[in-house]
């Protein structure tokens, strides 16, 4: 955790500190530099512009679709904003996919068919995502039992694709053994101890499982207990499956997709344990919404299954790391610079802990399309301090923002996208009103690098969300074989190798793109302080996250995953030899189970528990032997 001290504060514009990027400024300055200042001032006056006059409608509305629909009507607007990107993609048909909150469920599915849309997914405590044509989302969020539209909430899987892949996918042997099945010792620890998984249920949530029927044609999968449709699109739940399958061959298996939607996927945890009987579950997906400092939706029904005595594994995630210099994420009490701008309410936060100034961070070249996220310590849907985002290009335009108003209701959150083109972007944070709050930037699977005059500020802690749930493993990753096959970004050193055929061992190197911790939360899951009175970085608490390491860069059937790099890739390995561990002693609890993965990890890095890779790779003999399962 890297905590600032409190600078004193300076005036200096936003655009002078963010685009210009010089400590210490002067007031006057040349000609281009007051272009670039008026350019930030228009767009950011704009966009502001547009917030203080939001209908009651709009008001239920993110930011990205009331722009994106006056973007559309008012010429002006669009003339004071070129080149901005609302990130909102609006089809050909004219119609924009949203999620949709409120009280009554299926009375919105109904108003949204009825207003030309399509309902994709809709769940019990009124949730709704939808296809919805633009046109009509004000009428819909003007419905009374309508609380909020937004842009349907985006996920990834940490599935991290390799130039190896395409190689491999033309000629794929007719069965495929992971190499982490040897790296962590499975094979011989099968033998050794007698498990193999019988008797336990692992299941896995993920997008899809497309080549399901193959992999099982091919002897590479048995059967698997599918919740009743919730087999998803994609095919990287196939591929995790195998994976398991590799390490506890005896364990039945079970699926459900985690894509329909943030809620669907809380209530796809909760049904694998109840109606699933599932005894270990493994995800490897991640909603951009996420809270980094409360349990939210997602994070509540981990909370619910492994208080219930399921063992839950989660991928870390693949942004990067501070130590390698790999990530794109920033965390901090806010500092305000005192900046005032000519009509623009708010002030900007500054990066810089020191005597300079700086009010932007700046974002590497492989940061382009990347979504960026902002969250402050607030609780969730109770925040009254309104921040937002802006991102702005190398002649200080406003190229994408997030702007929701925040008036007591509202989640502390705000999101958007880097352009897929050009160069010399950065982020900038702007307090509106309200009090200073701790704060968090991520630039998802993006980079903070310096750039001109400009220093990069970043900080560990990405790890964040369901993967970050006190009870949940969160798995980090180390090559098992090969080395990833590409640089993350021009200029990066090369990706360390694994040990296979041998084993790990303590000099194993992790993967240069796996997310580091720790997790510094606020908030229980209700929304209650966990320290009243003080959300800054000197209050809350900390949770040591990631927990441990498990191989990637494996051998699968899949097209696509051959070899399945990523921490998408390390959970299942996880998940597998915790199989090994029930088979082995079914009646060992939830805690004996950590305890014996922990204590038997194979420390990797400087002495003792690290915000990169935990507590260590963990190994399926030694982990047995340390929960007492004698050998056969």
């Amino acid at each position: 955790m890297v905590r600032f001290r409190r600078a004193a504060a300076r005036s200096v514009p936003l655009a002078m500190g963010a685009l210009l990027l010089t400590a210490g400024v002067s007031a006057a300055q040349p000609s281009a530099a007051d272009t670039a200042a008026a350019r930030t001032e228009a767009g950011i006056n704009a966009l502001q512009g547009v917030k203080k006059t939001l209908t009651p409608a709009e008001l239920k509305q993110s930011s990205q679709l009331v722009v994106e629909k006056r973007l559309r009507a008012d010429r002006t607007l669009a003339a004071e904003l070129p080149g901005y990107h609302s990130g909102v993609t609006v089809s050909q048909s004219g119609t924009v996919s949203v999620d949709i909150t409120g009280a009554a469920g299926t009375a919105v599915s109904r108003a949204v068919r009825s207003a030309g849309g399509t309902v994709r997914d809709a769940t019990p405590d009124g949730a709704v995502r939808a296809d919805l044509p633009l046109s009509a989302v004000d009428a819909i969020a003007a419905r009374p039992d309508v609380t909020a539209v937004a842009p349907a909430a985006q996920a990834m899987t940490w599935n991290e694709p390799s130039p190896q892949q395409q190689l491999a996918a033309k000629a794929v042997a007719a069965t495929q053994v992971s190499e982490g099945d040897k790296a962590h010792g499975a094979d011989t620890a099968r033998t050794k101890y007698g498990v193999d998984g019988t008797g336990i249920k692992v299941c896995v949530l993920s997008d899809g499982v497309d080549s399901l029927s193959k992999s099982q044609s091919a002897g590479e999968l048995p059967t698997v207990d599918v919740l009743s449709g919730q087999a998803g699109s994609g095919d990287e739940g196939t591929a995790m499956l195998e994976i398991v399958h590799d390490l506890a061959p005896g364990a039945t298996l079970g699926f459900a997709t985690a894509f329909g939607s943030e809620a669907g996927f809380a209530a796809n945890i909760r049904a694998l344990r109840t109606t699933g009987k599932c005894t270990v579950i493994v995800d490897d997906v991640a909603y951009f919404d996420e809270s980094p400092f409360q349990d939210t939706q997602v994070a509540q029904a981990v909370n619910d299954v492994t208080a219930a005595g399921a063992l839950y594994f989660s991928s870390a995630g693949n942004s990067g790391n501070l130590t390698d210099g790999s990530s794109g994420y920033y965390e901090g009490d806010f500092r305000a610079s005192d900046t005032a701008l000519p009509g623009v309410t708010g002030t900007p936060h500054d990066f810089d802990p020191g005597s300079a100034t700086q009010t932007s961070d700046p974002l590497s070249p492989g940061s382009l399309g990347k979504p960026v996220a902002l969250f402050w310590s607030d609780p969730w849907g109770k925040s009254a301090n309104d921040y937002d985002l802006y991102i702005l290009d190398s002649t200080g335009k406003v190229v994408a923002s997030g702007t929701n108003r925040q008036t007591g209701a509202q989640d502390p959150y705000e999101s958007a996208t880097v352009p897929s083109t050009g160069s010399g972007y950065r982020v900038a944070v702007v307090k509106t009103s309200g009090a200073d709050r701790f704060i968090a930037l991520n630039v998802i699977r993006g980079r903070f690098v310096d750039s001109g005059s400009l220093k990069a500020f970043s900080t560990a802690g990405v790890t964040s969300g369901h993967s970050a749930a006190a009870a949940a493993f969160s798995v980090a990753a180390a090559p098992a074989a090969t080395a990833f096959g590409r640089a993350l970004e021009a200029g990066d050193p090369p990706n360390p190798t694994g040990p296979y055929p041998g084993l790990f061992t303590a000099s194993s190197k992790w993967e240069r793109f796996t997310s580091d911790g720790q997790r510094h939360m606020f908030y229980n899951a209700d929304g209650t302080a966990l320290t009243p009175g003080n959300v800054s970085s000197t209050g809350g608490a900390t949770r040591a996250k990631p927990d441990i390491t498990a191989a990637d860069g494996v051998a699968t059937s899949v097209t696509g995953f051959q070899p399945f790099y990523g921490t998408s890739a390390a959970a299942p390995h996880a998940a597998a030899i915790a199989a090994l561990l029930l088979s082995g002693k079914p009646t060992a609890t939830p805690a004996e189970v950590r305890t014996a993965l922990v204590s038997s990890a194979i420390d990797l890095g400087a002495p003792g528990y690290d915000p990169v890779t935990g507590n260590g790779v963990i190994m399926a003999g030694p982990a047995l032997a340390a929960l007492g399962v004698p050998a056969k």
